[in-house]
Parts: structure tokens; sequence; C-alpha cells
């Protein structure tokens, strides 16, 4: 026997403090008057009987408790023996199905290898199979018999997911915590390197978990890559439209290789590049000879290139499509407002939209056919066939951006959402310089990417009183909104309190901006960007986290719909786990194209050193609480440090029962009472 924590033990010093409180309880009298002691001579008195202990039963209570809690807190154990053999292991097959492992059928021979695993498995020791590729699955149920394990086997497909063997070790944890068995883990990988995690500690195995590794994929290969392509996403001029790709070599000599643009199956466009050894390079094509709507574009390496293909093509979607229409309606008083949005907007997304300036004096029925969304900078008080022909635009789906100034200000009512306007706040000098935001809801599509919002300086906000169906994206610390949405019909309206000028804040000037004013248009708009390219894994963004009144469908390269009926109405996004060309289609008529490719970390075949392979296999080796001799028996310690807690909790309750039947038993309790109510009455 021996303890964890033996300076623990040194409490027991703390074992007389029971024993000298019952002595000092002793020494306690009551009282008795009597009329004087001056006939008395002074004596020095014992009592034999103020030294005696009494209650021994709650002192020994006492001591014990005590006692038991410096021994669980010093934790003591001992060790028990387990023959060799007579602990039952799980059998464990995990199979990498990640991109990588395509090359060489590198699949097909792990599942092999696995199957040689079946006379292994009985019911006293279960089998289960693994796939694993960025996340751990089981495949089919537990195998307690040869056919059971074979079918599970057989039922592995190779993936274009990228490896991570954080999460192999993750889903083993599970296995160990859930059957309560020690496993034997049988990994069947390419040992690629890439998937390591990037903290170490994320590769621990279960305790007592005995792994092994093989390896089933050729030696390191060279390999030619597409690693990244940037296509423009949008075209609106198709002379103009650029598309650059970077092609890698990975364990390569120099070499000079041939890629071509393609747009749906055709090939635009063929350049040669030179590829340093170990090196990558860039290539660049200008014009995309496209129709309206969107397309599948492609650069691949032409010919022969590596013995592994699969990561020779890139693909990316494009949409060619006219620029928005948008119709910016300002004062005659205001030449600057639509000369920093139209500047923003081409900085941002360049030739996508095209800006129709008009103002409030000369405008009262405006054209808003094929419209994307109306501007109105600091409105006023507008004329009332204008105001009317915006509300019912709204009313059928339209989209308005108003922003407030002095003039806005100045009115009772915010025109169009007649949302009461309380006050027009400047800045000065008795006051605040300016006024800041303060906190904002940054789930917003608008508010999400504008960065630094909070350090924009406002000098003017219009106060506007919101209403219940107000959503408030950004205040002030003093509560004024500076930034609301409201619905409005089946359209949508958002307000700034402040003008678009830099007169009323310095947000033109401040790098927020052009961010705000792009995700605003995208926003009001209701267009949402083609995703373009993800990889394996990631998250395609199919509606805001506060939009969830628009349905969704995914088509997958196949064809096939690629979310349940419940995913199609709630989900935020979703993770494509094939490579191919996804269609979102939206409620609101709008669609678009997401390309999907592998991850290109996978097109690198390093594998990892042989110093990590046996650290990891050492987190399941049993540690400092366990040893395992020659002939292998196994040792571990128990320590029964839970149930000296449990005693201490239950003596600590008999001890405060014990002690109250003590104290109201004896009359004690009954006369402290009398005694405290006689001195009340006096």
């Amino acid at each position: 026997m021996g303890f964890l924590a033996p300076l623990f033990l040194g409490a027991l010093a703390l074992g007389g403090l029971p024993y000298w409180l019952h002595l000092l309880q002793q020494h306690k009298t009551t009282p008795v008057n009597f009329s004087s002691l001056m006939f008395f001579e002074r004596r020095t008195t014992t009592s034999t009987k103020q030294k005696k202990l009494k209650y021994f039963a709650l002192l020994t209570m006492r001591l014990l408790a005590l006692l038991l809690l410096i021994l669980a807190f010093s934790q003591p154990y001992w060790e028990r023996t387990i023959a060799a053999g007579s602990g039952k292991r799980m059998l464990v097959a995990a199979v990498d199905t990640s991109f990588s492992m395509r090359r060489g059928g590198a699949v097909d021979i792990a599942k092999q290898q696995a199957l040689g695993l079946a006379g292994k498995v009985t019911p006293a020791e279960p089998g289960i199979v693994v796939a694993f590729g960025s996340g751990a699955r089981e495949i089919g149920q537990k195998a307690e018999d040869f056919g059971t394990y074979r079918n599970n086997v057989n039922a592995i497909v190779a993936g274009d997911e990228r490896t991570s063997y954080a999460e192999l070790s993750r889903v083993l944890r599970g296995l160990s915590e859930a059957h309560k068995m020690p496993l034997e883990v049988h990994v069947y990988t390419d040992q690629q390197k890439s998937g390591m995690p990037a903290r170490f500690a994320d590769l621990q195995l279960p305790a007592d978990a005995k792994l092994e590794i093989h390896d089933v994929a050729p030696a390191e290969l060279p390999n030619f890559t597409v690693e990244a392509v940037t296509p423009p996403g949008r075209i609106f001029d198709t002379a103009k439209a650029r598309v650059r790709a970077t092609v890698a070599g990975l364990h390569t000599p120099k070499a000079v290789k041939t890629v071509s643009l393609v747009a749906d199956g055709k090939v635009l466009a063929t350049k040669p590049v030179e590829i340093a050894a170990n090196g990558r390079a860039s290539v660049e094509f200008i014009g995309l000879d496209t129709g309206y709507g969107f397309h599948r574009g492609e650069i691949r390496i032409d010919g022969a290139a590596d013995a592994f293909p699969n990561d020779d093509t890139f693909r990316f979607s494009i949409e060619r499509s006219d620029p928005r229409k948008v119709l910016y309606l300002h004062s005659n008083r205001d030449s600057r407002s639509a000369l920093y949005v139209k500047a923003a907007l081409d900085a941002a997304v360049p030739n996508a939209y095209a800006i129709e300036t008009g103002s409030f004096e000369t405008t009262s029925t405006p054209n808003l056919t094929n419209v994307s969304f109306v501007v109105l900078a600091d409105p006023g008080a507008l004329p009332a066939p204008l105001e009317a022909s915006l509300k019912d635009y709204v009313q059928k789906g339209g989209a308005l951006w108003i922003a407030a100034g002095a003039f806005t200000g100045a009115q009772s009512k915010l025109p169009v959402l007649g949302l009461a306007v309380k006050e027009s706040r400047m800045a000065s000098r008795s006051r605040e310089m300016f006024q800041t935001v303060a906190s904002k809801e940054p789930l917003h599509p608008v508010i999400e990417r504008a960065a630094g919002l909070e350090s924009v300086k406002f000098y003017q906000v219009v106060s506007v009183e919101p209403v219940a169906a107000t959503k408030v994206l950004a205040k002030t610390a003093n509560g004024v909104p500076v930034m609301l949405e409201q619905a409005m019909g089946e359209g949508r309206v958002l307000v700034l309190t402040s003008p678009l000028d830099n007169l009323g804040n310095n947000l033109p000037l401040h790098p927020a901006f052009i961010p705000l004013v792009e995700r605003t248009a995208q926003y009001l708009s209701r267009q949402q960007e083609s995703t373009g390219i993800v990889a394996v894994g990631e998250g395609v963004e199919l509606r805001a986290a506060t939009d969830r009144a628009t349905g969704v469908e995914v088509l997958d390269p196949k064809g096939d719909r690629a979310l349940t009926l419940e995913q199609a109405a709630k989900a935020t996004s979703f993770a494509p786990g094939t490579e191919g060309y996804y269609e979102v289609r939206r409620g609101n008529g709008r669609s678009s194209l997401v390309a999907v490719n592998a991850d290109r970390r996978e097109s690198d075949f390093a594998r990892m050193e042989a110093e990590t392979l046996s650290l990891w296999k050492a987190t399941g080796e049993p540690g400092e609480s366990q040893k395992v001799n020659a002939i292998g028996e196994r040792t571990e310690r128990v320590s029964p440090w839970w149930w000296l807690l449990l005693f201490v909790l239950l003596l600590t309750l008999a001890e405060g029962v014990l002690a109250s039947s003590y104290l109201y038993g004896s009359g004690v309790g009954e006369q402290a009472a009398a005694e405290l109510v006689g001195k009340e009455a006096a």
C-alpha cells in the first residue's frame, strides 16, 4: 500500500482540535445569583469533573471524519495484478478513405488487408470497422462473426476528404468508453504527414490500446497538381475576364506542362508553363467567351502528367450577367454621397452595379422595373407620389436603403417606414465630440464583414424609435440605433441613421466603408454571390443565420438532393462530401453553382516520421497507474479515495443528527431558549 500525496498526512496533527474543543466545552457553567461574597475567603478550587470528557460517541465521529478526509486527500492505493491473457480486446479495423488513398488503388489494398483480420472476430472479442477521412465513422454494426465483419469492410468506399488522424483518435476514445474494453487497433493508411494535427495531444489513444499501422500505399511519387485557381466569379465583360491558376510540383524535377482553360467541356485556351524542381508556377488566361448564366469551368494539366491524375483538374464556377441596376435618389444639395457609394462598389465588385442617380425634387414616379434596390440619401419629406411608389415597390419584394441626415432628422417620421424620429443628435463640445458603435449584431450579413465599424466616428445621428418588428443591427453606448432593418411586405428596408457623406461621419473615409457598402448591396439585391470554389468538407453558406423564411434545395453532382427536408428548411450551411459541381436553388428564385475540389494538402504524399508513429503508439500504453511485467501480467493501482469522501459525507450527516439529539435531549437547548426569552422580557 502507498500514498500518491503523502504530504497531506501531515494534517493528522489537526486531530487534536476536536479533543480540545470537547474539553473547552466543559468549562462553561451556568452563573448562579448570590447576594455577596465579601465574607468568603479567596481560595484556589479544582474540579476533576470539568476535566472529564463527555459525549464520547460524538467525539469519535468527529475524529474519524477528520481522519478519513485527510486519508482521502493523501490518495492511498494498493496494487492488483491481472493475469496475462485474462483481458479481452475489441478488434478495430480503421481504413483511410481520404483523397490521397485513391492513388494506386490504396483503398482496395487496405480493404483486402483488413479482411485478413476476420478470423480473429468472435462474440467474446468483437470487431468494429471504421472509415476515416476528415471525420471518422463506424461502418455497420459491431461484428461478432466473420460474415458481418466482411460485409462491413466491403461497404467501405474511397472518398475525397482530407486525412485527419486526430478525428480517428477521437472516435477510438469514444469506442473505448462506450464498450468498456481495451482496443486492438489496426490502421490501414498511406501515413500522410499532412493528416497530423497541430497539437500532438489530439492523437491521444484510449488507455491500454494497442495500435498497429499498416502502410498500404506506394512510396512517395512525384506529383503535379493544379493547386489553386482564382476565377472572376461573375463576368460582365467577357473580354476582360481573368482566370489565374497556380500549378505545383511536389517531389518533382523541373518540367514544362501544358495547362488548359475549359468551360462547359470546351477548351477555350491553352498555355505552356515551366515548373521548377519542387516549385510552383502561375498561369493567367484573359477572356472567357461564355453565354449568360452559370458555367462550369476547369483548369487542367493536359497529357500524362503523373501517376495521380485525380488532382490534375481544378474546378470553378462562373456566372455571366448584366450589371445590377441601382437607383440612387438624393437632394440637389448633395453632390458627394453618390460618388462615395459608386466608388466603393467599383472597388469591391467592378462593373457589377449600374447606378442611376436622381433628385427628390425632380423624381416623382421613378421607373423601378428591374431595379435591384433603391438608395435614399437623407430624404427628408418625400413627395407623396414618390413615397407611395417606393412603398409599393418594397411591398412587392423590393429593397430600400435609407441614410438619414439633417433633413430627415427635422421630420417627425422616417419616410416610407413611418418610424418616429425623436431627435437629430449633433456632436458638440458641450457633450460628446462624436459617437461610436458600442454593440452590433455580428451574425447579420451586412455587419459580419464590416470589420472596424466600432471605430467609425459619427458626428450626427438621427434618433429613430424602433418598433417590435424592427431589428437593431448596431447602436451607440447610450442605446441610439445606428443601423436598423425592418421587413415590409415581401421586401426589406435598411436604415443608416447617419448620412453617407463625410460631413456627418468619417465612414466614407474608413476601411469599413467598402465592405459595408458591398455587403449591403448584396443583401438588398438578394443576389447571393456565387460561392465559386470550396474544398471538400468546408461549409457552403445557404442562408443568413437570421433568415429562415426562404427554403433552399441543393443538388449534388449526380443531380440528387443533398439535403433532407428538415435541413432544406433550417440549415444555414452544408459541407459537400465529394468533388464536383453543386447547384444551390433558393426559394426566392435565385440560384448559384458551387465548384467543390479535394483539399490540395492531400496532393503531398510526404509521410510522417517513424518517431512520430512510435510516439502515437505510446499514447495507448499503460501509464504510471498501470505496469506490465515480462510475462504480460498487468499491475493496476486501485485507490479508494472517492469511497473515503463518501464515508466523510455520511459521518458528517450522522454527526449533525447526534449533536442535535445531545443538545436538545439534555435540556441545554431548552434552558438557553428560556434564558433568552427572560432577557427579552426584562
